[in-house]
């Protein structure tokens, strides 16, 4: 992990933030494949160690990690510079993946300080297994700015899948030379839930961010695998991710007939946090579900906990946005998933949510709704790949690519960071702004500022959809919602 390590700091000397990148749509062939490739052959994650965001991520990181054997557990952290580290125990969360055991744990790193570094390391009671050192640093002046990279939908089901994924994110990372504060996904982390080592390879080709960067998620549908079974309450999902447990306290689930869903299923999905001058809101749209993909029913009076406790939430908020994370979109141009759109999209309106991201539907698009219906623009930046429709008008002179949040919700659904494209395949019929069927990963770059939300999203070329190791990276699209 040490040759990680170093190669990963080198590789990012020379960030900059993403708002300073170019504006205009370029290809560029990678220029160092070899420095890639030494770094996905280096990847090792051996104890699936990954960093969380927390409800105070000013002062304190989660973190989550697995032994290989049942045991008590520690983390140990200190600033750089000090010696002495502070030791806290770890919470036990065995969990049955499949037919295997395995030793999960949590804990969380507190009484952190603004733009200061940190070692850490994570160690069983007798310290005959101890992780390498890793490192992370606190953020600084997150009110004035902050950027996360979104990875929407990295499930494969192979570990070739897992190392295309790496492939893709270190390429975009050379050719953008982004920094960012941290990492937002929409779930299906993974293709069977209940496959140990598909998680292994989740956690193995994520190691170059997921040790030093906070990850913020909510549950996708390949991590529930259905509602007809007890396993539904241990899901896999708990035991691998470490997330906030502030959201809704449901009634009994005994509407849909052979629910065995629990009152605290959703810990760690739905939860909400403040991070600089946005709020954020993730929700579990499976939720809206009877465990199916056409998802025609659901539980209707837990779902009216469930919008209560959001309304609660963005009537509570004062902050200047609020940016809200679902798996399965309203907009989605693969899936229909009418029950969210049904449920949500009313809410969002009230409360002027800025911006939904959301996956599932592995084909990229953005949209931009009020009162579902969708806003028409007239003028826009040159698009080389993808379909974007105008709207002649008299009367509107909307810039896509530049605009105030007052005028509808922004809506970006992510394709895939891995292998697994539809690409037109499965159309919902759903009208939107601009879609890009391509069978490329679209990496986006999010940065916060006090009076905009600025994203650049980067699609990664390919010689065809299964392909490993990128030919280039370009930008597909850029855009500026203003308050």
């Amino acid at each position: 992990m040490k040759k990680i390590t170093l190669l990963f700091i080198i590789f990012l000397m020379s960030s900059v933030l993403i708002a300073c990148q170019k504006t205009t749509t370029t290809v560029s062939t990678t220029t160092e494949p070899l420095a890639i490739s030494d770094i996905v052959t280096a990847l090792d994650n051996p104890l699936d160690i990954g960093l969380f965001i927390t409800e105070t991520p000013e002062t304190s990181v989660g973190i989550n990690f697995k032994m290989s054997s049942e045991t008590n557990a520690y983390v140990e952290y200190a600033k750089d510079g000090i010696t002495t580290f502070t030791k806290v125990d770890a919470t036990k969360k065995t969990t049955t993946v499949g037919k295997k055991v395995v030793y999960l744990f949590e804990a969380e790193m507190s009484g952190l300080e603004q733009g200061e570094s940190y070692s850490y390391r994570v160690s069983n009671e007798d310290a005959s297994e101890v992780s390498d050192i890793y490192h992370f640093t606190m953020p600084s002046n997150t009110g004035d700015s902050f950027t996360f990279m979104y990875l929407a939908d990295p499930q494969e089901n192979a570990e070739i899948g897992y190392m295309a994924y790496a492939y893709s994110v270190l390429n975009v990372l050379e050719y953008s030379q982004a920094d960012f504060d941290f990492v937002m996904s929409p779930g299906d982390f993974v293709d069977d839930a209940d496959i140990k080592s598909e998680w292994d390879w989740f956690y193995q080709y994520s190691a170059f961010y997921i040790t030093e960067k906070p990850l913020i998620a909510t549950i996708g549908n390949h991590e529930v695998n259905g509602i007809g079974t007890d396993v539904v309450n241990n899901l896999e999902f708990d035991g691998y991710l470490n997330l906030p447990n502030n959201g809704p306290v449901y009634d009994a689930f005994d509407e849909l007939e052979g629910d065995m869903r629990s009152s605290n299923f959703d810990d760690g999905k739905t939860y909400s946090f403040n991070y600089g001058n946005a709020h954020f809101i993730a929700i579990d749209t499976e939720m809206f579900c009877d465990g199916s993909t056409a998802c025609t029913a659901y539980d209707h009076s837990n779902v009216e906990i469930l919008k209560s406790w959001i309304q609660n939430d963005l009537e509570s908020n004062d902050l200047t946005w609020t940016i809200v994370l679902l798996h399965r979109g309203p907009y989605g141009l693969s899936y229909d998933s009418a029950s969210v759109r049904d449920n949500l999209i009313p809410i969002f309106d009230e409360f002027n949510v800025d911006l939904v991201l959301s996956g599932h539907d592995h084909q990229y698009s953005r949209s931009v709704y009020l009162e579902n219906a969708m806003v028409p623009f007239q003028t826009s930046n040159l698009y080389s790949k993808g379909l974007i429709t105008l709207i002649d008008s008299a009367v509107l002179n909307n810039n896509f690519n530049h605009y105030a949040s007052s005028i509808g919700v922004t809506y970006v659904t992510g394709n895939t960071v891995s292998t697994k494209f539809y690409g037109g395949d499965k159309s919902s019929g759903i009208q939107v702004n601009y879609k890009f069927l391509d069978e490329n990963p679209v990496i986006p770059f999010i940065t916060v500022t006090a009076d905009s939300i600025h994203v650049v999203s980067y699609g990664v070329s390919k010689d065809y959809a299964l392909a490993i190791v990128p030919t280039g990276v370009y930008i597909l699209e850029e855009f500026t919602i203003t308050k």
